[in-house]
Protein backbone atom coordinates (compact mmCIF):
# COMPACT_ATOMS: atom_id res chain seq x y z
CA UNK A 1 0.00 0.00 0.00
CA UNK A 2 7.18 2.39 4.61
CA UNK A 3 4.78 4.83 6.19
CA UNK A 4 2.19 3.84 3.72
CA UNK A 5 -0.53 1.30 3.48
CA UNK A 6 2.25 -1.14 2.72
CA UNK A 7 4.57 -0.16 5.53
CA UNK A 8 7.21 -2.44 7.06
CA UNK A 9 6.45 -3.56 10.63
CA UNK A 10 9.21 -1.55 12.32
CA UNK A 11 7.96 1.82 11.21
CA UNK A 12 4.28 0.98 11.35
CA UNK A 13 4.52 0.16 15.02
CA UNK A 14 5.55 3.71 15.70
CA UNK A 15 3.06 5.43 13.49
CA UNK A 16 -0.03 3.47 12.56
CA UNK A 17 -1.98 3.21 15.77
CA UNK A 18 -5.25 5.07 16.05
CA UNK A 19 -4.85 6.67 19.40
CA UNK A 20 -2.93 9.33 21.32
CA UNK A 21 0.33 10.52 19.84
CA UNK A 22 2.43 8.52 22.31
CA UNK A 23 0.52 5.30 21.94
CA UNK A 24 2.44 2.64 20.03
CA UNK A 25 -0.05 -0.24 20.10
CA UNK A 26 -1.20 -1.14 16.62
CA UNK A 27 -4.87 -0.70 15.96
CA UNK A 28 -6.20 -3.54 13.78
CA UNK A 29 -8.48 -1.21 11.81
CA UNK A 30 -5.76 0.12 9.49
CA UNK A 31 -4.28 -3.31 8.88
CA UNK A 32 -7.73 -4.71 8.16
CA UNK A 33 -8.43 -1.80 5.81
CA UNK A 34 -5.11 -2.38 4.03
CA UNK A 35 -6.05 -6.00 3.43
CA UNK A 36 -9.49 -5.33 1.95
CA UNK A 37 -8.40 -2.38 -0.16
CA UNK A 38 -5.44 -4.37 -1.49
CA UNK A 39 -7.86 -7.04 -2.67
CA UNK A 40 -9.73 -4.31 -4.55
CA UNK A 41 -6.46 -3.20 -6.14
CA UNK A 42 -5.83 -6.71 -7.45
CA UNK A 43 -9.44 -7.07 -8.61
CA UNK A 44 -9.40 -3.67 -10.29
CA UNK A 45 -6.24 -4.45 -12.21
CA UNK A 46 -7.70 -7.78 -13.30
CA UNK A 47 -11.00 -6.24 -14.40
CA UNK A 48 -9.01 -3.78 -16.51
CA UNK A 49 -8.64 -6.59 -19.05
CA UNK A 50 -12.43 -7.04 -19.26
CA UNK A 51 -13.75 -3.52 -19.77
CA UNK A 52 -15.72 -4.59 -22.85
CA UNK A 53 -17.95 -6.63 -20.54
CA UNK A 54 -20.58 -4.21 -19.13
CA UNK A 55 -20.74 -5.83 -15.68
CA UNK A 56 -16.94 -5.79 -15.43
CA UNK A 57 -16.80 -2.16 -16.53
CA UNK A 58 -19.37 -1.13 -13.92
CA UNK A 59 -17.61 -3.02 -11.13
CA UNK A 60 -14.29 -1.57 -12.25
CA UNK A 61 -15.64 1.99 -12.16
CA UNK A 62 -17.02 1.41 -8.65
CA UNK A 63 -13.69 0.09 -7.37
CA UNK A 64 -11.71 2.91 -8.96
CA UNK A 65 -13.99 5.57 -7.52
CA UNK A 66 -12.56 5.00 -4.05
CA UNK A 67 -9.87 2.34 -3.73
CA UNK A 68 -6.91 4.64 -4.47
CA UNK A 69 -8.39 7.56 -2.50
CA UNK A 70 -8.66 5.14 0.44
CA UNK A 71 -5.07 4.00 0.01
CA UNK A 72 -3.81 7.57 -0.21
CA UNK A 73 -5.82 8.80 2.78
CA UNK A 74 -4.58 6.05 5.08
CA UNK A 75 -1.06 6.64 3.77
CA UNK A 76 -1.33 10.25 4.87
CA UNK A 77 -2.52 9.21 8.31
CA UNK A 78 0.34 6.75 8.79
CA UNK A 79 2.97 9.21 7.51
CA UNK A 80 1.71 12.21 9.47
CA UNK A 81 4.80 12.20 11.73
CA UNK A 82 7.32 12.20 8.88
CA UNK A 83 10.00 14.85 9.50
CA UNK A 84 12.84 13.72 7.27
CA UNK A 85 15.02 12.25 10.01
CA UNK A 86 17.95 10.03 8.92
CA UNK A 87 16.00 6.91 9.92
CA UNK A 88 12.90 8.03 8.02
CA UNK A 89 14.97 8.99 4.99
CA UNK A 90 16.59 5.56 4.87
CA UNK A 91 13.16 3.98 5.09
CA UNK A 92 11.97 6.20 2.26
CA UNK A 93 14.78 4.96 0.04
CA UNK A 94 14.56 1.27 0.91
CA UNK A 95 10.78 0.89 1.04
CA UNK A 96 9.68 3.21 -1.76
CA UNK A 97 12.45 4.50 -4.06
CA UNK A 98 14.25 1.20 -4.59
CA UNK A 99 11.00 -0.81 -4.95
CA UNK A 100 9.84 1.78 -7.50
CA UNK A 101 12.96 1.26 -9.58
CA UNK A 102 12.89 -2.52 -9.18
CA UNK A 103 9.20 -2.84 -10.05
CA UNK A 104 9.52 -0.59 -13.09
CA UNK A 105 12.43 -2.60 -14.43
CA UNK A 106 10.74 -5.87 -13.51
CA UNK A 107 7.38 -5.13 -15.15
CA UNK A 108 8.93 -3.66 -18.30
CA UNK A 109 11.37 -6.55 -18.52
CA UNK A 110 8.66 -9.15 -17.96
CA UNK A 111 6.46 -7.66 -20.68
CA UNK A 112 9.42 -7.47 -23.06
CA UNK A 113 10.27 -11.10 -22.38
CA UNK A 114 6.73 -12.32 -23.01
CA UNK A 115 6.28 -10.20 -26.13
CA UNK A 116 9.74 -10.91 -27.52
CA UNK A 117 10.56 -7.21 -27.71
CA UNK A 118 13.67 -5.28 -26.63
CA UNK A 119 13.67 -3.90 -23.12
CA UNK A 120 12.76 -0.21 -22.96
CA UNK A 121 12.96 1.33 -19.49
CA UNK A 122 11.89 4.88 -18.66
CA UNK A 123 11.80 5.57 -14.92
CA UNK A 124 10.18 8.95 -15.55
CA UNK A 125 7.17 7.18 -17.05
CA UNK A 126 5.97 4.79 -14.31
CA UNK A 127 5.00 1.34 -15.49
CA UNK A 128 1.40 0.46 -14.62
CA UNK A 129 0.96 0.31 -10.82
CA UNK A 130 4.38 1.74 -9.98
CA UNK A 131 3.10 5.33 -10.13
CA UNK A 132 1.76 4.94 -6.60
CA UNK A 133 5.22 4.29 -5.17
CA UNK A 134 6.77 7.42 -6.64
CA UNK A 135 3.66 9.39 -5.66
CA UNK A 136 4.13 8.24 -2.07
CA UNK A 137 7.70 9.54 -2.18
CA UNK A 138 6.49 12.97 -3.31
CA UNK A 139 3.66 13.10 -0.78
CA UNK A 140 5.90 11.94 2.06
CA UNK A 141 8.52 14.58 1.28
CA UNK A 142 5.80 17.23 1.31
CA UNK A 143 4.48 16.18 4.74
CA UNK A 144 6.33 18.85 6.79
CA UNK A 145 4.92 21.55 4.51
CA UNK A 146 1.31 20.57 5.26
CA UNK A 147 1.93 21.02 8.97
CA UNK A 148 2.63 24.75 8.57
CA UNK A 149 0.20 25.74 5.79
CA UNK A 150 -3.07 27.36 6.85
CA UNK A 151 -6.20 25.41 5.84
CA UNK A 152 -4.05 22.61 4.38
CA UNK A 153 -6.92 20.44 3.15
CA UNK A 154 -8.56 23.34 1.34
CA UNK A 155 -5.22 24.30 -0.21
CA UNK A 156 -4.68 20.71 -1.36
CA UNK A 157 -8.18 20.61 -2.88
CA UNK A 158 -7.50 23.86 -4.74
CA UNK A 159 -4.23 22.43 -6.08
CA UNK A 160 -6.01 19.28 -7.24
CA UNK A 161 -8.72 21.21 -9.07
CA UNK A 162 -6.32 23.65 -10.71
CA UNK A 163 -3.75 20.99 -11.63
CA UNK A 164 -6.14 19.52 -14.17
CA UNK A 165 -5.96 22.78 -16.13
CA UNK A 166 -2.23 22.30 -16.76
CA UNK A 167 -1.47 20.52 -20.00
CA UNK A 168 2.01 19.41 -19.01
CA UNK A 169 3.85 16.17 -19.60
CA UNK A 170 2.81 13.66 -16.94
CA UNK A 171 6.39 12.97 -15.84
CA UNK A 172 6.50 10.65 -12.79
CA UNK A 173 2.68 10.82 -12.77
CA UNK A 174 2.62 14.45 -11.66
CA UNK A 175 -1.08 14.74 -12.52
CA UNK A 176 -1.92 11.86 -10.20
CA UNK A 177 0.33 13.21 -7.46
CA UNK A 178 -1.44 16.57 -7.53
CA UNK A 179 -4.91 15.23 -8.27
CA UNK A 180 -5.00 12.81 -5.33
CA UNK A 181 -3.13 15.14 -2.98
CA UNK A 182 -6.25 16.13 -0.94
CA UNK A 183 -6.69 12.57 0.28
CA UNK A 184 -3.12 12.42 1.57
CA UNK A 185 -3.35 15.78 3.35
CA UNK A 186 -6.75 14.94 4.84
CA UNK A 187 -5.31 11.66 6.13
CA UNK A 188 -2.59 13.60 7.95
CA UNK A 189 -5.25 15.44 9.96
CA UNK A 190 -7.41 12.49 10.93
CA UNK A 191 -7.79 12.02 14.67
CA UNK A 192 -9.06 9.18 16.88
CA UNK A 193 -12.44 10.88 17.30
CA UNK A 194 -12.96 10.80 13.53
CA UNK A 195 -12.50 7.04 13.46
CA UNK A 196 -14.71 6.68 16.52
CA UNK A 197 -17.50 8.57 14.75
CA UNK A 198 -17.29 6.20 11.80
CA UNK A 199 -17.78 3.22 14.12
CA UNK A 200 -21.23 4.33 15.30
CA UNK A 201 -23.88 1.73 14.34
CA UNK A 202 -26.00 4.17 12.36
CA UNK A 203 -22.95 5.36 10.40
CA UNK A 204 -21.89 1.80 9.65
CA UNK A 205 -25.35 0.93 8.33
CA UNK A 206 -25.42 4.09 6.20
CA UNK A 207 -21.92 3.29 4.91
CA UNK A 208 -22.88 -0.22 3.87
CA UNK A 209 -25.95 1.14 2.07
CA UNK A 210 -23.84 3.80 0.34
CA UNK A 211 -21.31 1.25 -0.91
CA UNK A 212 -24.02 -1.09 -2.17
CA UNK A 213 -26.03 1.72 -3.78
CA UNK A 214 -23.03 3.15 -5.62
CA UNK A 215 -22.11 -0.31 -6.89
CA UNK A 216 -25.62 -0.76 -8.29
CA UNK A 217 -25.49 2.72 -9.82
CA UNK A 218 -22.16 1.96 -11.50
CA UNK A 219 -23.48 -1.31 -12.88
CA UNK A 220 -26.62 0.33 -14.25
CA UNK A 221 -24.98 3.49 -15.60
CA UNK A 222 -21.61 2.12 -16.70
CA UNK A 223 -22.16 3.32 -20.29
CA UNK A 224 -22.44 6.92 -19.12
CA UNK A 225 -18.95 7.12 -17.63
CA UNK A 226 -15.55 7.64 -19.16
CA UNK A 227 -13.41 5.58 -16.80
CA UNK A 228 -10.32 7.62 -17.68
CA UNK A 229 -11.55 10.26 -15.20
CA UNK A 230 -10.95 7.74 -12.44
CA UNK A 231 -7.23 7.46 -13.25
CA UNK A 232 -6.47 11.08 -12.26
CA UNK A 233 -3.67 11.09 -14.84
CA UNK A 234 -4.79 13.48 -17.58
CA UNK A 235 -5.34 17.21 -17.91
CA UNK A 236 -8.97 18.14 -18.50
CA UNK A 237 -8.44 19.34 -22.06
CA UNK A 238 -6.30 16.40 -23.12
CA UNK A 239 -7.57 13.23 -24.75
CA UNK A 240 -9.35 11.09 -23.64
CA UNK A 241 -11.07 13.54 -21.26
CA UNK A 242 -11.51 16.41 -23.75
CA UNK A 243 -13.32 18.58 -21.19
CA UNK A 244 -13.62 22.34 -20.97
CA UNK A 245 -12.15 24.02 -17.84
CA UNK A 246 -15.48 24.39 -16.03
CA UNK A 247 -16.60 20.87 -16.82
CA UNK A 248 -13.23 19.48 -15.80
CA UNK A 249 -13.16 21.27 -12.47
CA UNK A 250 -16.74 20.27 -11.65
CA UNK A 251 -16.13 16.63 -12.58
CA UNK A 252 -12.98 16.42 -10.47
CA UNK A 253 -14.74 18.13 -7.58
CA UNK A 254 -17.44 15.49 -7.80
CA UNK A 255 -14.83 12.74 -7.81
CA UNK A 256 -13.23 14.24 -4.70
CA UNK A 257 -16.59 14.21 -2.91
CA UNK A 258 -17.27 10.62 -3.95
CA UNK A 259 -13.76 9.55 -3.04
CA UNK A 260 -13.95 11.03 0.45
CA UNK A 261 -17.47 9.70 1.08
CA UNK A 262 -16.76 6.14 -0.03
CA UNK A 263 -13.37 6.06 1.72
CA UNK A 264 -15.15 7.01 4.94
CA UNK A 265 -17.69 4.28 4.22
CA UNK A 266 -14.94 1.68 3.78
CA UNK A 267 -13.24 2.68 7.03
CA UNK A 268 -16.63 2.47 8.71
CA UNK A 269 -17.55 -1.06 7.59
CA UNK A 270 -14.09 -2.65 7.87
CA UNK A 271 -13.87 -4.81 11.01
CA UNK A 272 -12.17 -3.06 13.92
CA UNK A 273 -11.22 -6.20 15.85
CA UNK A 274 -8.10 -8.20 15.16
CA UNK A 275 -8.91 -11.16 12.94
CA UNK A 276 -7.31 -13.37 10.29
CA UNK A 277 -6.93 -10.43 7.90
CA UNK A 278 -5.00 -8.24 10.33
CA UNK A 279 -1.62 -9.93 9.90
CA UNK A 280 -2.20 -10.15 6.15
CA UNK A 281 -2.84 -6.42 6.03
CA UNK A 282 0.68 -5.79 7.31
CA UNK A 283 2.10 -7.37 4.14
CA UNK A 284 0.20 -5.56 1.41
CA UNK A 285 3.42 -4.31 -0.18
CA UNK A 286 4.22 -7.90 -1.14
CA UNK A 287 0.93 -8.25 -3.00
CA UNK A 288 1.33 -4.82 -4.58
CA UNK A 289 4.76 -5.71 -5.94
CA UNK A 290 3.97 -9.20 -7.24
CA UNK A 291 0.36 -9.29 -8.45
CA UNK A 292 1.09 -7.38 -11.66
CA UNK A 293 3.39 -10.11 -12.92
CA UNK A 294 0.68 -12.73 -12.40
CA UNK A 295 -1.97 -10.68 -14.21
CA UNK A 296 0.35 -9.85 -17.13
CA UNK A 297 1.13 -13.55 -17.53
CA UNK A 298 -2.57 -14.49 -17.42
CA UNK A 299 -3.35 -11.87 -20.05
CA UNK A 300 -0.48 -13.00 -22.26
CA UNK A 301 -1.70 -16.59 -22.26
CA UNK A 302 -5.27 -15.63 -23.12
CA UNK A 303 -6.99 -16.28 -19.82
CA UNK A 304 -8.86 -12.98 -19.87
CA UNK A 305 -9.97 -13.58 -23.45
CA UNK A 306 -11.65 -16.77 -22.27
CA UNK A 307 -13.24 -14.99 -19.32
CA UNK A 308 -14.56 -12.22 -21.57
CA UNK A 309 -16.51 -14.87 -23.46
CA UNK A 310 -18.38 -15.71 -20.26
CA UNK A 311 -19.95 -12.25 -20.06
CA UNK A 312 -21.20 -11.12 -16.66
CA UNK A 313 -20.21 -14.47 -15.12
CA UNK A 314 -16.59 -13.41 -15.51
CA UNK A 315 -16.96 -10.75 -12.79
CA UNK A 316 -17.58 -13.03 -9.78
CA UNK A 317 -14.89 -15.38 -11.06
CA UNK A 318 -12.36 -12.54 -11.25
CA UNK A 319 -13.36 -11.21 -7.83
CA UNK A 320 -12.96 -14.60 -6.15
CA UNK A 321 -9.66 -15.40 -7.88
CA UNK A 322 -8.34 -11.90 -7.11
CA UNK A 323 -9.22 -12.34 -3.44
CA UNK A 324 -7.43 -15.69 -3.35
CA UNK A 325 -4.41 -14.32 -5.22
CA UNK A 326 -4.16 -11.21 -3.07
CA UNK A 327 -4.51 -13.20 0.14
CA UNK A 328 -1.87 -15.70 -0.98
CA UNK A 329 0.57 -12.90 -1.84
CA UNK A 330 0.08 -11.39 1.63
CA UNK A 331 0.67 -14.71 3.37
CA UNK A 332 3.66 -15.44 5.58
CA UNK A 333 5.34 -17.97 3.21
CA UNK A 334 5.32 -15.44 0.38
CA UNK A 335 6.53 -12.71 2.75
CA UNK A 336 9.60 -14.76 3.63
CA UNK A 337 10.59 -14.82 -0.03
CA UNK A 338 9.45 -11.39 -1.18
CA UNK A 339 10.01 -9.12 1.83
CA UNK A 340 13.83 -9.03 1.57
CA UNK A 341 13.38 -7.81 -2.01
CA UNK A 342 10.53 -5.42 -1.21
CA UNK A 343 12.21 -3.75 1.76
CA UNK A 344 15.95 -4.51 1.68
CA UNK A 345 17.91 -3.46 4.76
CA UNK A 346 21.00 -2.19 2.88
CA UNK A 347 22.61 -1.11 6.13
CA UNK A 348 25.97 -1.13 4.37
CA UNK A 349 24.82 1.71 2.09
CA UNK A 350 23.94 4.17 4.86
CA UNK A 351 25.80 5.96 7.57
CA UNK A 352 24.76 5.34 11.16
CA UNK A 353 22.24 7.59 12.88
CA UNK A 354 24.92 9.46 14.84
CA UNK A 355 27.09 9.92 11.73
CA UNK A 356 24.14 11.20 9.72
CA UNK A 357 23.23 13.73 12.37
CA UNK A 358 26.85 14.87 12.73
CA UNK A 359 27.14 15.26 8.98
CA UNK A 360 24.12 17.54 8.94
CA UNK A 361 25.68 19.98 11.36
Amino acid sequence: MSSTLMQPPAEVAAGSSIGPARQTTRDPLLDNARYWVMLLVVAGHALQYLLEVPAARGTYAWIYSFHMPAFVLVSGYVARRYEGSPKQTRALVTTLVLPYVALNVGLDGFRALLDGKPLDINLLDPAWSTWFLIALVAWRLSTPLWRVVRAPVLVAIAISLVAGLWQVSNVVSIHRILGLLPFYVAGMYLRPEHFAMLRRPVVRVASAVALAATLVWCLVRQDDWLVSWLYWRDAYAQSPLDADPVGGVLTRAGLLVVGFALTAAVLSVVPRREDATTALGRRTMNAYMVHGFVLIALAHFGVFDVLAGLGALAVPIVLVVSALLGTALMSDPVARVVSPLVAPKLSWAFRGEAQARAGGR
